[in-house]
């Protein structure tokens, strides 16, 4: 009897627990609130000075692609992310070289960002495709 009343007593807090947020699903880990820099995308490494970031901020996503400034908004469920709506200013850049095209390439991937995990002070983007976003914190 003893031994019923104390599972039943950690499955009853296990319960309350989750549902106050101290357990969550997935990776855990809340976005809200976190600044990150973009470490590479796809397997590679950025132009030479140049930087990307990413701000998340209540159900927004913000940032600098180097280039231009984005926004837009993002949802979590667990470990899921779905990025949607995304906007960026339309500032021609030329220098360094190839500047556009990576800041094509980085917002296609965000927008097509399906989960995501914080490992440390990494943040990784996975897209369905394999590919991935690896941002480094710049809340430490």
């Amino acid at each position: 009897m003893k031994k019923s009343i104390v599972i039943l007593g950690s499955i009853l807090i296990s319960l309350v627990l989750s549902s106050c947020g101290i357990f969550s699903e997935g990776s855990g880990a809340n976005l809200n609130g976190t600044t990150w820099t973009l470490e590479s995308y796809g397997g590679k490494s950025l132009i030479g000075n140049t930087a990307m970031t990413a701000n998340f901020k209540s159900a927004e996503i913000s940032g600098s692609t180097g280039c231009n400034h984005y926004f837009g908004a993002y949802q979590t469920k667990g470990d899921q992310i779905t990025v949607e709506g995304l906007g960026w200013t339309e500032m021609a850049c030329m220098d360094p070289e190839g500047i556009m095209k990576q800041e094509q390439t980085i917002m296609s991937l965000l927008s097509r960002a399906t989960s995501y995990r914080i490992e440390g002070s990494k943040l990784y983007l996975q897209i369905a495709s394999g590919e991935e976003l690896i941002f480094l914190s710049l809340d430490n």
